[in-house]
């Protein structure tokens, strides 16, 4: 198998037929032999039920549910750790990062890169619809606190838009202890931590609204998260 998209959702009935769409008119145009998994991470709306109507129409889809909200970070975990694909995926259902870009990330895949992530904040990238101000300034703030924390180089983190060779995803994932929003930072610096080369790759983006952040909440979070990826670091947890 080519390629494994993992999309986690919670409550994303709205956008998941759209993006399901969009990924297997992609994926067929290309030729792909690929597979779709969704994580249901126990939504409350018909989550569950649009994704097993499609699974009527698509045999490349699978459906993986959680009983209650683990957190993006389990869902991501859950759905890469079940791949098969050569080549794995995870991207945001609302297509914030148009499936589209995984193009750019092709050719750094295949000069060997293991790890190859997108980023809005280096040359070439386009935001074309901005987060809040507030959210933008608390972004920037969460990347250089997880540079400071983990050593780890990068210029954005938190672009949901990440792809892994499926040896490295085996190594890195397995090794995940976060379920939050600041998974993104751990599973980067076990990449870096376990010798796994990383690549940026400047992507279109776009904020959707109806972000399910709470600011202050996610923010204390995160950065309880981080504390606990340096705790990690010290106790050499990911060596």
């Amino acid at each position: 198998m080519d390629l494994s998209i993992v999309i986690p959702a919670y409550n994303e009935e709205r956008s998941l037929a759209r993006c399901l769409t969009r990924v297997r008119d992609f994926a067929s145009a290309r030729g792909l032999i690929y597979e779709i998994l969704v994580v249901n991470d126990g939504s409350t709306d018909g989550t569950a039920e649009l994704v097993r109507d499609c699974m009527g129409e698509q045999g490349d889809l699978q459906l993986l549910s959680n009983g209650y909200n683990r957190g993006k970070g389990y869902a991501v975990k859950q759905g890469v750790l079940a791949a098969q694909g050569d080549i794995i995926l995870f991207m945001d259902a609302d297509l914030s990062t148009p499936v589209e870009e995984w193009d750019r990330m092709q050719e750094w895949l295949e000069k060997g890169f293991p790890v190859v992530i997108g980023t809005r904040r280096t040359a070439g990238a386009r935001i074309e619809r901005h987060q809040p101000v507030l959210r933008e300034w608390m972004g920037r703030v969460f990347t250089s606190l997880s540079r400071g924390f983990t050593g780890t180089s990068v210029s954005d983190f938190t672009c949901g838009f990440k792809t892994f060779s499926r040896e490295a995803a085996r190594e890195i994932f397995s090794r995940q202890t976060l379920d939050d929003w600041s998974f993104d930072t751990e599973i980067l610096c076990i990449a870096g931590r376990r010798g796994f080369k990383i690549k940026e790759v400047p992507v279109r983006w776009s904020n959707a609204g109806g972000s399910r952040v709470h600011l202050l909440r996610d923010a204390l979070s995160s950065f309880l998260g981080l504390l606990k990826v340096r705790f990690n670091i010290l106790r050499r947890l990911y060596d």
